[in-house]
């Protein structure tokens, strides 16, 4: 074992023997680098080698977009109104969130007197969609009569398999608070041609605002957590914070930064334009000088220029042991989860569906975890930005409890450098 770096048959891997020479020359960075003095043995650098191979053949040769986007599939800008008296969607109940709850089941009651198999129903949020505005993308282009896209929606034969027969049918979905009302459409002509019949009441919960879906993160330091969490409240109307301690003891209250970004801060379609929804606030607030080990309780709480307070609910985590203590951390790593829809919406080719089977799994043994890698490719939004908050209320159980840490996909790895990847694997790896 002299320390040299391996070299890898090329003649096996002709295809890619260009990301040979590229894996040959980080390795060599980084044994010149970090490791002048050191030794290392064959049979490590080989695993190292085999491993990073594994991830570039990943993003080059097998990594491709996943199935399209649900949303993508519904034509927004073909959108006709055709609204028919005799066609309703009822929404019950509609006041959402009596004892706080932030998730709650909502059930729709829905008529046509042409029923088709086609016929689907939009979740749409805020309610008054039709009253978005989009630019247009050139100066040749024009805007759709429509601009929003649907949250989510569902076949309307897709709980009554007579609809079509009938024309009469019930649905049951599932939403969550996201800092706007909720109204219900009943749509003919499919997803591709699209004609607006009939729109529900409107539906919400008792603050919108509300704050909601708090996300750790490991601080800087081992004994510093970071809180993330989304409302409806700006600087301008109220004041973040997180108030904490010790689980039982005294508690103490840190301040939050507040961020945001608008329509325009998108590099394009559908993101600028059907795709788009109002992000809300994140806010972002540093629990320091954590004790090593230590239970803690915590909650987000924004205070009004009036005087009133607003407060999310309260939840535990365990602060980091020591460096070096001697001690077992149980990590989970994984990547490309993705999204899905508990009530069975959005499942157009079954889009994500392994993602519930595995924030399920991870809420059930959650005991057992001390800290979640997600290796990149979050969510898959594509441009559909109420996917986002679909996708933290589907963690919140695992990253309000545990720090929820994010990485590099493998789809960003054919563009980084030798020094990127030498960063991504001084903090994975054990050298």
């Amino acid at each position: 074992m002299d320390g040299s770096v391996p070299r890898l048959n090329s003649e096996v891997f002709s295809p890619y023997s260009h990301l040979l020479r590229f894996i040959e020359t980080c390795f060599s960075l980084a044994i010149c680098t970090q490791f002048s003095s050191v030794r290392i043995g064959m049979v490590r650098v080989y695993g190292l080698l085999l491993f990073l191979l594994v991830l570039v053949l990943v993003s080059f040769g097998e990594a491709r977009p996943h199935d399209e986007q649900p949303l993508s599939r519904i034509a927004v800008h073909k959108v006709q109104f055709a609204l028919n008296p005799s066609a309703y969607v009822k929404a019950t109940p509609t006041l959402l969130g009596l004892e706080g709850e932030n998730i709650q089941w909502v059930t729709l009651v829905y008529g046509s007197p042409n029923p088709s198999n086609d016929d689907w129903i939009g979740v749409f949020s805020p309610a008054n969609f039709s009253a978005s505005i989009c630019p247009p993308e050139n100066e040749r282009g024009f805007p759709p009569l429509l601009c929003t896209a649907p949250i989510k929606y569902q076949y309307a034969n897709y709980s009554n398999s007579n609809y079509k027969d009938t024309g009469n049918a019930t649905l049951k979905l599932q939403l969550i608070n996201q800092r706007a009302d909720f109204s219900f459409a009943l749509f003919s002509g499919g997803l591709s041609n699209p004609k607006l019949m009939a729109v529900s009441n409107i539906v919400t919960f008792v603050n919108p605002k509300a704050p909601v879906y708090p996300r750790l993160a490991q601080g800087k330091t081992w004994n510093e957590m970071t809180v993330t969490w989304t409302s409806g409240y700006g600087i301008s109307e109220a004041e973040p914070f997180v108030e904490w301690g010790p689980l039982g003891e005294n508690q103490m209250r840190s301040p939050a930064g507040t961020l945001t970004f608008n329509r325009n801060s998108m590099c394009g379609a559908p993101a600028r334009t059907v795709g788009w929804r109002d992000p809300g606030f994140i806010h972002t607030s540093f629990l320091k000088d954590l004790w090593p080990n230590s239970m803690y309780t915590y909650k987000q709480g924004h205070k009004l220029f009036n005087g009133t307070y607003i407060w999310g609910q309260k939840y535990n985590f365990r602060a980091s042991p020591y460096p070096g203590q001697d001690s077992l951390q149980r990590v989970v790593i994984f990547g490309d989860m993705g999204k899905a829809e508990s009530d069975g919406s959005n499942e157009y080719n079954d889009f994500q569906p392994g993602s519930l089977n595995t924030t399920y799994q991870l809420i059930q043994d959650l005991k057992n975890i001390d800290i979640v890698l997600h290796i990149g490719d979050i969510c898959y939004a594509n441009g559909y930005l109420s996917q986002w908050d679909q996708f933290t209320s589907q963690i919140e159980p695992i990253a309000s409890t545990v720090p929820y840490m994010i990485g590099r996909s493998v789809f960003l790895l054919a563009y980084i450098t030798c020094q990127d990847v030498l960063l991504i694997f001084s903090y994975c790896l054990p050298w």
